[in-house]
């Protein structure tokens, strides 16, 4: 039987109908897909070519990491918040049928800014850069860095330092700018992760101010964390375990200089090698720094009083021996009261000049 099918000859005309109608659908949103229009898209030179952008900057703090106290350096995270103003993302919404319009990083222009005083690389992230009808941008970035502070621990342990944050625009030259703050960006989170075991945070503020730079001034911002150290660690660690051990060397005045002077000569050398071991295990637990601060005056102030204890009981011990024993038993019962009072006075009196300064 034949077969009458009809073998049917494609012509060249409609095998490119049929292309453009694939690349057609292909290229067509589908429903939900947004269309970006390029008409709103600015280049990537500053709004104002005439005049320094005005940028808005604000800082939010997420959490305070560890204060490095040997580099004087401390971790933070937060959100920097920036906004300016650019009058060719303007558009209106009745015709667009949106309130805000949405950016990928690297569509629009944005403010180079960087933080002067990192001591690491920062780990920036963009989580929205939006713009207004009227052309405001708003670009709010996850910050995560180490960064680097002028540090004084005179007072340690009972010290309040200062933690700055400084930004300056990258460059200037390239895109004019001025700073302001913006408060409603600023804050500290109230989660209790925030402060660290040692410190609290007493105040949080930020200034706007420039620097010279020959003929220029450059803006900076400052945001600023002031923290109180909690000394209690401090306290029962390090003061009060060396105070008893100053204590125990002084009972050496109490033994019987005629029969005793060798327990109080172990008891003296016993005590300074104590106080020298714990010294050596509570370094690390002390800032490194190349001024004295209030605990390095203590911790002198116990050495040498255990020196001169040291003394006073040889010395009693020689006027024994010339036959003046006498003389001796009233030095060893004025060593008893003296020794104390005059611990008390010193490390009062240095206590007070460190704390005042």
């Amino acid at each position: 039987m034949a077969l009458n099918n009809k073998t049917r000859v494609c012509k060249p005309i409609d095998i490119a109908k049929l292309l453009l109608t694939l690349l057609a659908i292909a290229g067509a949103p589908g429903r939900g897909q947004c269309q970006i229009s390029l008409a709103g898209k600015a280049s990537p030179t500053p709004p104002n070519p005439d005049q320094p952008t005005q940028v808005s900057l604000g800082f939010y703090l997420l959490n305070l990491g560890k204060i490095n106290q040997t580099e004087e350096t401390f971790d933070i995270a937060g959100l920097m918040t920036t906004s300016w103003r650019d009058p060719r993302l303007a558009f209106d919404p009745q015709k667009t049928g949106e309130n805000v319009r949405r950016y990928a990083a690297g569509q629009i222009w944005v403010p180079e800014l960087t933080i002067v005083n990192a001591a690491g690389l920062q780990r920036q992230s963009l989580i929205q850069l939006s713009v207004r009808p009227d052309g405001t941008v708003k670009r709010v970035e996850y910050l995560a860095v180490t960064v680097s502070s002028d540090f004084n621990f005179r007072k340690f342990p009972f010290d309040s330092q200062s933690a700055m944050i400084i930004w300056e625009p990258l460059s200037f030259e390239v895109q004019p700018l001025t700073l302001t703050s913006d408060p409603t960006a600023e804050g500290i989170s109230q989660d209790s992760y925030v402060s660290l075991s040692e410190w609290e945070i007493l105040n949080v503020h930020s200034t706007i101010g420039e620097r010279k730079a020959g003929s220029q001034s450059i803006p900076r911002a400052t945001f600023e964390l002031t923290l109180k150290r909690h000394s209690g660690f401090y306290l029962f660690k390090i003061l009060l375990p060396l105070s008893l051990i100053s204590i125990i060397s002084w009972t050496a005045f109490w033994l019987n200089p005629s029969t005793s002077f060798t327990s109080q000569l172990n008891l003296g050398i016993t005590s300074i090698l104590a106080a020298i071991m714990f010294n050596l295990t509570v370094t690390n637990s002390l800032p490194r720094v190349p001024y004295t601060t209030s605990m390095d005056a203590f911790i002198a102030a116990c050495y040498i009083f255990f020196f001169i204890s040291l003394l006073a009981i040889i010395y009693v011990q020689v006027l024994i021996n010339n036959q003046h024993t006498d003389r001796a038993n009233r030095l060893i019962r004025r060593f008893r009261w003296l020794f104390p009072s005059l611990f008390i006075i010193v490390q009062g009196l240095s206590f007070t000049g460190f704390l005042s300064i």
